[in-house]
């Protein structure tokens, strides 16, 4: 038997797509993963729906499903993997480091605290132009301040995920009323301003790395078709990666993190071809089944690197594979009326992959669809109360 399948596989998750892919990948190698659930909806069950779900235990918070993880798996003879899929419960496990490390392997940056100490985009932004990476100009600000040095528009960012609202956060001002506006609804305290670039695409890295970002891998990028200015697209394609100046400067990045895990990478493409370095996500982001897709099982493959102590490179990878994320890009484009919905269907049946449908794991996408049109109908109800 693969040595690989004695370890016990754990994902730590939410309702979101992302462990939806991370358990297919798991699965795909002949291992049952196991679920910490912290999610409570009598409709939307989009990760447990998962054929490939047999045992998942019910929590109410990430601080809870951290405790059940330590007295129920924290004595093994084989220590578990720990997947992580959004950046709160990766900065609550970074916060118990201590307590962890010699019992599990899970994504790391070598010390306790230090995963939260980069998680803070401006600090990411430093050691990224360290590497020779392109930081657009950005000013630190607390809530109401204007900016000294940058001219308009520019971006609003919270500082970490963690922070304020995060997505709901983040707008583009013309100027200086736009920004005062703004930050009326801002939650966050602090925020990154930064000079808005822009962009003709978003481009994406995806790798992992062990022994503290000394080996690194980096199989794919991923580039979109069509582009929100608030959000990613939903319409996207996968290559592999081969911009070796690029590869290089991402892995000392990595290195400079002292990072051991799962991760990606974003870019901003500007009309004039230019990378700007966006940040590095240090878990499983949204897109992560495309890499397992695309020829590298990728929880498992990080896995069996860590056992080894070596990154093996010797994968058949596709060269070029298309992907929609249904959910998002239907509020995106079909909502927006940017698409036709007889368009957007025949991309969703052109694409080769999808992000909550699988053809051999449809219940996930069919609870999705149905939380989504409950809630729709919920809401005409109580209006008309």
């Amino acid at each position: 038997m693969d040595s690989i399948k004695l370890h016990k596989h754990i994902i730590i998750t939410g309702d979101q797509v992302n462990p939806l892919g991370v358990l297919r990948s798991i699965a795909e190698g002949g291992i049952t993963p196991i679920i910490i659930y912290a999610f409570e909806s009598r409709f939307r069950k989009v990760v447990i729906s998962s054929r490939y779900v047999k045992k998942y235990h019910k929590v109410f918070s990430y601080e809870e499903a951290i405790d059940l993880l330590i007295d129920t798996y924290g004595n093994e003879c084989l220590k578990p993997f720990v997947y992580t899929c959004d950046d709160t419960i990766a900065s609550l496990i970074d916060l118990r480091y201590d307590e962890l490390v010699d019992k599990f392997f899970f994504f790391n940056a070598g010390r306790q605290g230090k995963i939260n100490e980069l998680l803070n985009k401006q600090v990411q932004c430093r050691l990224a132009e360290e590497c020779g990476l392109a930081i657009p100009k950005q000013e630190m600000v607390e809530i109401g301040v204007l900016p000294k040095t940058l001219k308009y528009p520019v971006l609003t960012k919270t500082l970490k995920s963690t922070m304020g609202r995060w997505k709901e956060d983040y707008y583009i001002c013309e100027d200086e009323q736009q920004l005062l506006t703004a930050y009326q609804s801002i939650q966050s305290p602090k925020l990154l301003l930064q000079e808005y670039i822009h962009k003709k695409n978003e481009l994406e890295l995806w790798g992992y790395s062990i022994n503290g970002g000394e080996q690194v891998y980096l199989p794919f990028q991923k580039s979109y078709f069509r582009l929100s200015n608030r959000s990613y697209g939903g319409y996207m394609y996968f290559t592999q990666t081969q911009n070796k100046e690029l590869v290089d400067k991402i892995s000392m990045l990595i290195k400079k993190c002292n990072y051991t895990g799962c991760f990606e990478v974003e870019f901003l493409v500007d009309n004039n071809d230019k990378l700007w370095f966006l940040e590095v996500n240090f878990r499983f982001a949204m897109s992560n089944y495309g890499v397992t897709f695309g020829g590298v099982n990728y929880p498992i493959s990080w896995a069996k690197s860590v056992i080894n102590n070596k990154i093996e490179t010797n994968f058949q990878l596709k060269e070029y594979f298309t992907a929609i994320n249904e959910a998002g890009d239907f509020g995106q484009s079909v909502v927006t009326r940017k698409v036709s919905l007889l368009q957007w269907l025949k991309e969703i049946r052109k694409a080769d992959m999808l992000f909550y449908y699988h053809p051999n794991d449809p219940l996930p996408a069919w609870s999705f669809w149905w939380h989504k049109i409950i809630r729709k109908i919920r809401k005409k109800i109580f209006k008309k109360s």
